[in-house]
């Protein structure tokens, strides 16, 4: 490994890890979201595998050095969501049974995704706003819809968030990696 990567990596935002989160609902596991947080580059890669009963489904993201995101996949084995980011129009494409659709939009600046799959976005979403964000738009793929969200930290490695109507607490590792997430009006958890 290059110096100037190790370096890198001792000054990145984000812990490059594999992990796996449970999901509980009512005390009972329901599903599993795996997940990979690597460097590609300067940039990082975070790819997921969730699954709920017999559903899998895999994402995609990369982020720059600032989390913000330059790309998003999603598919399971009947198609594909895509995302490129990009200022001022991104394009979202979708395929579905080889057929291909695609659309223009406007990915709001300084944006995050929120795929309502995947727990292992909150990771990204904590660690920036332990870089000093705390209000945020959300652009959630299978909505094609934007929205906000609003972190607050409230001791420590502990911290509530607002995601449109759904409110949610955090626990974070000594590292700033997310170790728990609740769901209470859903009587959901999620943990390592």
């Amino acid at each position: 490994m290059s110096i100037l990567l190790s370096i890198l990596l001792l000054l990145a935002p984000v812990k490059v890890e594999r992990g796996r989160f449970n999901v509980m609902k009512d005390g009972k596991k329901i599903g599993t979201d795996e997940f990979a947080v690597t460097m590609k580059g300067t940039n990082y890669l975070l790819e997921g595998k969730a699954t709920f009963g017999e559903a899998t489904i895999s994402s995609k993201m990369e982020l720059d050095s600032k989390l913000v995101p330059l790309s998003y996949e999603v598919g399971t084995r009947d198609g594909r969501l895509r995302v490129n980011v990009a200022s001022p129009i991104s394009e979202i494409q979708t395929i579905i049974g080889g057929d291909t659709s695609s659309a223009d939009f406007r990915f709001p600046e300084g944006g995050v995704i929120l795929d309502n799959n995947f727990f292992h976005h909150y990771l990204i979403l904590l660690y920036r706003a332990q870089m000093g964000q705390t209000n945020f738009s959300v652009f959630v793929p299978q909505d094609k819809s934007l929205g906000s969200a609003t972190i607050r930290n409230t001791g420590p490695r502990a911290y509530e968030l607002q995601v449109g109507d759904v409110h949610m607490q955090a626990t974070t590792d000594a590292d700033g990696g997310l170790i728990r997430l609740v769901v209470p009006g859903a009587n959901v958890v999620v943990e390592r």
